[in-house]
């Protein structure tokens, strides 16, 4: 399949290849014995128009598929060094929702041996212009609200919670950074409770894989 960029380059050539050959064939006219070096200087000042409304376009042209590189099945491992704990996790990764979602199930014990499921959902806020996901425990009674914010050229997804209207403090931050073939990836983040002037802090690590 034909390349975008290729595929504009060949617009562009065939544009420029007849006005050219019109200019050049005419009897008369001012364009006859115009120089080959200004069709040549016209032809890229063309094309490099074309590829800038192209990019603005695809910038403009947002949504969940921007993260289709999270689709598939991953193993995955955190750590909380300080405290000598661990939980790996299976997560299955799909889209749901006539392709408007894409949700996690995630099964996983921990270095005590105690279990648990999570469910997470990702969409585009189209209106807010933002990624958000819902993220449902098991072994936890609250419904967690984040932004994720993705840098395609640092491919890191930046996951931060949504300010809680409740009393009881709670701060997220987190960091995902992807390898070049995107399956794999490396979680640094924390998560702050109890008290906002001197809470508890969660530090986690955590090792992606992609196994299908």
């Amino acid at each position: 399949m034909m390349k975008k960029i290729d595929y504009i380059k060949t617009i562009s050539n065939n544009v420029f290849d007849t006005i050219k050959n019109y200019c050049l064939i005419r009897p008369e006219g001012v364009f006859k014995n115009l120089n080959m070096n200004y069709i040549k200087l016209g032809k890229f000042l063309f094309f490099l128009i074309i590829v800038s409304l192209s990019k603005l376009t695809c910038a403009q042209e947002r949504g969940i598929k921007e993260l289709d590189f999270l689709i598939g099945k991953w193993e995955t491992r955190e750590d909380n060094i300080e405290k000598g704990w661990w939980e790996t996790s299976t997560r299955e990764v799909r889209y749901i929702l006539k392709g408007n979602y894409i949700e996690f199930i995630a099964k996983s014990v921990d270095s005590n041996g105690r279990e648990r499921e999570y469910n997470w959902y990702i969409n585009y806020n189209k209106k807010a212009k933002q990624f958000e996901m819902v993220s449902m425990f098991s072994n936890w009674y609250k419904t967690q609200l984040d932004v994720l914010v993705w840098d395609k050229e640092q491919r890191k997804l930046t996951i931060r919670n949504k300010p809680d209207s409740e009393s009881e403090f709670h701060e997220r931050y987190g960091e995902i950074v992807f390898n070049e073939d995107f399956d794999e990836y490396t979680w640094t983040g924390e998560n702050k409770y109890g008290d906002s002037n001197n809470p508890s802090i969660w530090k986690y690590i955590e090792k992606g894989l992609r196994t299908e």
